[in-house]
């Protein structure tokens, strides 16, 4: 994998991060609340011009559960990657500038991690409020943990049938699964699983287009040319049609299942297998500043 090559951050950025003892998490609410912003593509969150002024460093922020996604970060400051399925275009592409630079120094926030269950929970109880007996595991797993700013400096790569089978877990592929077939899923990723399991049809030219030499016969044969093709494109848009049509019906019965198979199927299958991609989280920094903010806020929401 393409982070396990890079180097460590150093250690005038490793030595800002407080330890554990004395690490502050965030709950969802004051995380979706303060930071704002839609949920873009899996666990990125984008805060659109539209919505006015962002506190971000960027105008998004990750949100990620380390109960299904085993190669995120093992703590503060690391390099790791999360397992996806499909992208979403890049902000820019509807936004412009203002979007700002999506997928550089992002912050991204970590909940249900191995690091995340050491921290502190005299700490936290003492900042945030005393949790009732006997549920303090609760506490600490509804709980985000800010794990730095990161960088997307390579595009991702894709995992062949081998790596799929061997590096991922089941449990996973099944909730990455659950999530395509989701009723309630962006129309992205909607349009995404469409495309990929039920390819739209290819444009075909019938209309004669070789080189003649006689001008006459150019002449007489340009009417009939454009005709046809007037023809093959009206075909096509009745394909369109008829494809999307049918293509959304069959996602409206997509199961679990039917993702897990695709899992299953081969490369040269038409449709292809479905394969998983790397998205690779490149720490760069730990801003104090911006973790200090949160606290700040967190503790002002919490006297309220």
């Amino acid at each position: 994998m393409f982070v396990r090559n890079l180097a460590p951050l150093p250690e005038s950025k490793i030595s800002i991060i407080p330890p554990t003892t004395k690490t502050m998490t965030f709950t969802l609410d004051f995380i979706r609340g303060f930071l704002g912003g839609i949920e873009w593509s899996p666990g990125l969150f984008y805060v659109p011009p539209s919505h006015g002024r962002s506190v971000l460093p960027t105008r998004t922020f990750y949100l990620l559960d380390g109960t299904h996604q085993p190669y995120l970060p093992v703590g503060p400051g690391a390099h790791g990657a999360l397992l996806t399925a499909f992208f979403n275009e890049n902000p820019e592409e509807y936004d412009g500038d203002e979007a700002g630079a999506a997928y550089n120094d992002v912050p991204v926030f970590i909940c249900n991690s191995q690091y995340t269950r050491q921290i502190g929970y005299p700490f936290q109880q003492e900042l945030n409020g005393a949790t009732p007996p006997g549920r303090e595991g609760k506490h600490l797993q509804t709980r985000y943990t800010y794990y730095g700013t990161y960088s997307q400096t390579r595009w991702s790569d894709k995992l062949d049938y081998d790596r799929l089978q061997e590096d991922v877990p089941q449990s996973t592929k099944m909730h990455i699964a659950e999530t395509l077939a989701e009723v309630g899923r962006p129309e992205w990723v909607t349009e995404a699983l469409m495309k990929h399991l039920f390819p739209k049809p290819e444009y075909e030219v019938t209309a004669n287009l070789g080189t003649r030499t006689n001008i006459t016969e150019d002449s007489e044969d340009e009417d009939a040319v454009a005709g046809q093709i007037q023809h093959d494109v009206a075909s096509y848009l009745r394909k369109l049609e008829s494809w999307e049509k049918d293509s959304r019906m069959k996602i409206k019965l997509l199961k679990k299942e039917n993702i897990l198979e695709a899992f299953e199927k081969p490369d040269v299958d038409d449709p292809p297998g479905l394969r998983l991609f790397w998205e690779y989280l490149e720490c760069v920094g730990w801003d104090r500043g911006f973790y200090n903010t949160l606290v700040e806020q967190m503790l002002k929401s919490a006297s309220r």
